[in-house]
């Protein structure tokens, strides 16, 4: 039987071809992802060991946590004294101080903005520094700065050139030398300026105070030994941590922020294999029909139920070999296009050699062929049960089982009650069962409803003639085969309706829920979009000494953990948040801040148990464990608007961050002033901080829009592979069913009809199926949206965005593409032979 499935396989490899395609596109972009994340965490973690080779320990400021939300801690500076301690200590053999952190460099008079950190460090020789001079010299006086070789490439910068580097205090220096990193010729997205310790310690601020202390043992001296011996010389107030520690932490970090990207690409390839399994189960189900004679022939000279399951299903195993190696291979090269791809739409990724590891090989080759076989266990199913009889009549089509439209019915009434539930307020939980159970529906009732919707939504084709009515019987009389093909469709285009009218949604109810609560006239933002702010305590001072301003209030950002999990909170000043933002207090008020304590988000607050009066422990990664008392509750829209569900003040903060920079300042002009007339004097105040931008309350807005837009745009441009697939489909199984309707087409042409009917004939089936995915997957992907905005927006219902325009381009653009799809099957028909064709049995 094995030889026998080698021959089938060959003998019908036209007919399987696009099922390959359709394979081979799912496994590439499965590939591609693993391999895009992979290269990206690896490339981090070739950075942090870079940054650490030959340094043997790393010791800073103590902390409860290593990062948060893919965002290293800052710590506390380390005294300088602690450098001839640490060298004291038995088994070291070379210590070294250095100082790190934020300097914006400008270059004649132009800020270097890079889409990363602008670093500020302290020159460390080897083995401390992992900088090495390939130009010029190391810096070794004051105003001697040493740049790194991508940063002076990309802005033009030459050795002896002068260089501004703007930090806690601003210094003109003189570049002496060009730097690389490693191998590399810099950091990723960064710009890098390297000066002696005294200059990194006056540009930021820190006295005779350094960020880091690095060690190098002596020979013999294992690190964890020296490990615990420099611990225990220094106490617990400070961190010690092996270079393999600080590689882990660092690619811990690294990992969160690749976390989101993975998930994205990976459900995107999900979706992909989905839609590809019903194009092969339905690309199986037509071939086995075909087949039918030929099988039941088999089983007449004595072949079994058994064998003839098992070479269906070895065609498949065939069939998913072939592809997960074609796509494997191809998905290399498309983990450099999903980068391009992500980086389009505002998500940087490092760049580097693909890193292709074994596991990627092996998951890729082995959802390929899962998939390829479990989408054919029917159709083997359905040729183990072809009896010897059927080789003497003609194949027909079997209608519905009882059961299956039961079982059918059954998820239905669940998809209805959970979708209802969800939209009725209860958890997101409830519409994945809706999701699920709505694919169930769809494929168990689809053949049982297939012949009447094809009827009712193809009723205008009656308008084209008789070809249109032809089209629309055909449709009608192959239930199974419609179905399949509609539910493929039909499942990538509610995917990207139930994206699109989510995404709408969350951008409508974040921009007008911002306008709604925030009243100032002026916004003051980074320019870099960082997490946690990026404007320095001196653009706050800048912005307040305009005449034209009236009020500027503070918004700050910062991690704490609460069992392990990671959440955000917000710090502002509650003795001026009340003139630039409208606030509504479910209890307590936002006044008692200022004593210290919490306010909390009202639904947070229900879900954790907590009451105005209670306390709340929450972790920082700076004091560790912290009681704060729970001082009033606020409403869930009014927490959205200032970004997280937990407020505190900036003198709460202040006691448990280090961080010294504001998110947002929240700008409220003096009586008189205009939005235009006030935007221009803070602009005009703001020259010396290039990174620090202003906009009006609706550009704002507008921006937190556009954030949803690059997030919702990433993900559509992924789902349409999988309606690109989906369109496979259609052309496959209109190919496939050419080869059944030879005699119809033959009789057809014989009593008149032409070449060109026939072609119209077949492509107007194409559009129709296109249409009834189009009204199926669309209906769906809208009820699943409403429940999923519904369940997202918690006690305080968000109301649904119809992005009408976006679903009337999609509706077009998908029944263009069925009619596109239905070109090479229609060429196909319309060059069939009359004789021949009426001759073939």
């Amino acid at each position: 039987m094995w030889h026998l499935t080698l021959a089938q396989a060959r003998a019908h490899r036209a007919r399987l071809a696009l099922t390959l395609v359709a394979v081979v596109l799912g496994v590439t972009f499965v590939t591609g992802s693993l391999a895009l994340t992979d290269t990206s965490q690896r490339l981090f973690e070739d950075q942090f060991r870079t940054a650490t080779a030959g340094v043997d320990l790393t010791i800073r400021d103590s902390a409860a946590f290593d990062s948060a939300m893919g965002v290293e801690v800052e710590r506390d500076p380390l005294p300088a004294g602690i450098v001839d301690t640490v060298r004291g200590v038995d088994g070291v053999a070379d210590a070294a101080a250095s100082a790190v952190g934020q300097g914006l460099l400008e270059v004649d008079g132009r800020p270097a903005v890079p889409a990363g950190p602008s670093v500020l460090s302290s020159w460390s020789p080897a083995p401390f520094g992992a900088f090495d001079v390939r130009e010029g010299t190391e810096p070794t006086e004051d105003g001697d700065v040493v740049l790194d070789v991508a940063t002076a490439r990309t802005y033009g910068v030459s050795v002896g050139d002068r260089v501004t580097v703007r930090a806690d205090r601003t210094g003109t220096l003189r570049v002496v030398g060009l730097a690389g990193f490693g191998t590399q010729d810099g950091l990723a997205d960064s710009t890098v300026a390297l000066v002696t310790l005294p200059t990194a310690q006056r540009l930021l601020g820190l006295g005779d105070e350094v960020t880091q202390v690095q060690v190098v043992a002596a020979e013999g001296v294992a690190p964890t030994d020296l490990q615990e011996a420099v611990g225990r010389r220094i106490g617990t107030a400070f961190d010690v941590a092996t270079a393999q520690d600080t590689v882990s932490a660092g690619a811990d970090a690294a990992r969160s922020r690749l976390a989101m990207i993975r998930v994205m690409l990976l459900s995107m390839a999900g979706a992909a294999l989905l839609v590809g399994g019903f194009l092969i189960a339905n690309t199986f189900s037509i071939v086995v029909s075909q087949r039918s004679r030929e099988l039941a022939l088999l089983r007449a000279v004595g072949a079994t139920a058994r064998q003839l399951r098992t070479s269906v299903l070895g065609e498949a195993l065939v069939l998913g070999a072939v592809g997960s190696a074609i796509g494997t291979v191809l998905g290399v090269a498309a983990g450099y296009g999903l980068r391009g791809v992500a980086a389009s739409f505002g998500v940087a990724l490092p760049d580097g050699g693909l890193v292709v590891a074994p596991r990627t090989l092996l998951v890729s080759l082995g959802v390929g062929v899962v998939v390829t076989v479990l989408s054919a266990v029917g159709p083997a199913r359905r040729a183990a049960r072809v009896a010897p009889v059927e080789a003497l009549r003609e194949s027909r089509t079997a209608a519905p089982s009882r059961r299956r439209v039961a079982a059918g019915a059954v998820a239905a009434s669940v998809a209805v009650a959970a979708v209802g539930a969800a939209l009725g307020g209860a958890g997101v939980a409830l519409v994945a069962v809706g999701a699920v159970a709505v694919l169930v529906a769809l494929v168990l009732l689809g053949p049982a409803l297939a012949p009447s919707l094809a009827r009712v939504v193809g009723r205008p084709l009656g308008a084209a003639g008789v070809t249109g009515r032809l089209a629309r019987e055909s449709a009608a009389r192959a239930p199974r085969r419609t179905a399949a093909t509609t539910t493929a469709l039909a499942v990538g285009l509610a995917l990207v309706a139930f994206m699109t009218i989510l995404g709408q949604s969350v951008k409508a109810s974040s921009a007008g829920t911002y306008q709604d609560v925030v009243s100032a006239d002026l916004v003051v933002e980074s320019a870099r979009a960082e997490m946690l702010g990026g404007l320095s305590h001196d653009v706050h001072h800048a912005v307040e000494d305009v005449p034209e301003v009236a009020v500027v209030s503070r918004v700050r950002y910062g991690h704490w953990k609460d069992a392990g999990a990671t959440s955000a909170l917000t710090a502002v000043e509650p003795e001026t948040l009340g003139e630039v933002a409208s606030v509504d207090m479910v209890a307590g008020s936002i006044d008692a801040l200022a004593d210290g304590g919490v306010v909390v988000a009202a639904d947070e607050a229900a879900e954790r148990g907590v009451e105005v009066g209670d306390m709340l422990t929450m972790t920082f990664a700076r004091t560790g464990d912290q009681d704060l008392e729970v001082v009033g509750l606020v409403d869930e829209r009014d927490a959205q608007a200032l970004a997280t569900g937990y407020l505190v003040s900036m003198e709460t903060y202040a006691e448990h961050f280090t961080e010294d920079v504001d998110a947002s300042l929240l700008v409220a002009l003096a009586d008189g002033v205009s939005v235009a007339d006030g935007e221009r004097a803070v602009a005009d105040a703001l020259t010396g901080f290039p990174t620090a931008a202003v906009r009006d309350l609706a550009a704002v807005a507008q921006a937190r829009a556009a954030a949803v837009d690059e997030i919702l745009g990433l993900v559509t441009v992924l789902l349409l592979l999988a309606v690109a697939i989906a369109l496979l489909g259609i052309t496959n199984t209109l190919a496939l069913s050419i080869v059944e309707r030879t005699r119809e087409i033959g009789l057809l042409r014989s009593v008149g009809t032409t070449r060109r009917q026939v072609a119209w004939m077949v492509r107007w089936e194409a559009v129709l199926v296109a249409v009834l995915a189009v009204v199926v997957g669309v209906a769906l992907g809208a009820g699943l949206g409403a429940a999923g905005v519904r369940a997202l927006s918690g006690s305080d219902p968000v109301a649904v965005s119809w992005p009408v325009g976006r679903l009337a381009l999609l509706v077009l653009v998908a029944t263009a593409a069925g009619l596109l799809a239905g070109a090479l099957p229609a060429r196909r028909a319309s060059r069939i032979g009359v004789l021949a064709a009426v001759a073939r049995r």
